[in-house]
């Protein structure tokens, strides 16, 4: 009797202790949402808009992208395609919303006047000041308002031009439809299918399967490299000359091959290092069907 006594008690316990934390619970919820401020729009430029983006950084180069048939390409300080990534941290901005609006008087207060980063999209400048060390909140100026914006806005954007790069070899608008090696080919038919032309096979037994040289391109199509750096020694090594189906090419040097593979594509300067696996199987398709 004492035992069922004993578990009785310990269950209406539980039970309360239960009803009072979801109580409380409650309340900090509906507490909140009454407290809450409306968010502050801080543009009515819309993401699909942008199509010019400039990074502005104390004691850095200016950086100036732009958009070109839906794909991102910088135009200073290198002459690259960026990492889509990268640019949408940027973007961001536009779909930022503030938790408090200020006059933009005596900005210097705000770590706004000079101001350390500026941000252009289009035609509208967003410059980033100081913390809030009471909200965490970060100040940001555009058109002729102060606002207190999350962090992560300017937090998000990237140290350094470099950062932007893309890391790919080959654009999302870069279809190949013939690799030149030089000595040897891969060219696709009039029907969609690749094959090689040029080169011995390693043994005469081995044969590059439809499957492996599809394998071969989709891995030149989505390589992506360890590195991404401007090159500054000259354009020497290996040429390879990769035709697109829209007419364009690219020229790409092998700048080594070991311990890793580094790669130069010419028109845009820079180099991409790959590791010797990855690299390897690039620079030799017979390394695909080997795996």
């Amino acid at each position: 009797m004492e035992t069922a006594q004993i578990v009785k008690s310990r269950l209406l316990l539980n039970v309360a202790l239960l009803v009072a934390l979801l109580g409380i619970a409650l309340y900090a919820y509906f507490r909140s949402t009454d407290e809450s401020k409306p968010e502050i729009e801080i543009t009515q430029l819309s993401r699909e808009q942008i199509d010019r983006v400039r990074l502005e950084r104390h004691n850095a180069a200016d950086t100036e992208m732009e958009k070109r048939n839906g794909n991102w390409h910088m135009l200073r300080p290198y002459n690259t395609r960026v990492e889509q990534l990268q640019i949408d941290r940027l973007l961001d901005i536009s779909s930022a919303t503030a938790s408090e609006q200020l006059a933009h008087e005596d900005i210097s207060r705000y770590g706004l006047d000079p101001a350390r980063l500026a941000v252009t999209l289009n035609d509208q400048v967003f410059t980033f000041g100081n913390i809030n060390e009471i909200t965490n909140e970060q100040y940001l100026a555009t058109g002729d308002s102060v606002y207190l914006v999350k962090t992560y806005y300017g937090y998000g954007i990237p140290i350094n031009a470099t950062k932007l790069v893309s890391h790919k070899l080959l654009g999302n608008d870069e279809t190949p439809v013939e690799f030149d090696f030089g000595d040897w080919q891969v060219v696709k038919g009039a029907n969609g299918s690749w094959s090689m032309q040029g080169k011995t096979a390693p043994n005469s037994d081995d044969v590059l399967s439809a499957d492996t040289l599809n394998q071969w391109i989709a891995e030149w199509h989505l390589a992506s490299s360890l590195s991404a750096t401007p090159n500054e020694g000259p354009a020497r090594g290996e040429s390879i000359v990769i035709q697109f189906s829209n007419g364009d090419s690219a020229e790409i040097r092998i700048l080594s091959r070991d311990p890793d593979v580094q790669l130069l594509r010419v028109g845009e300067n820079m180099r991409y290092q790959f590791g010797s696996g990855a690299g390897g199987r690039l620079l030799d398709p017979y390394r695909v069907a080997a795996e």
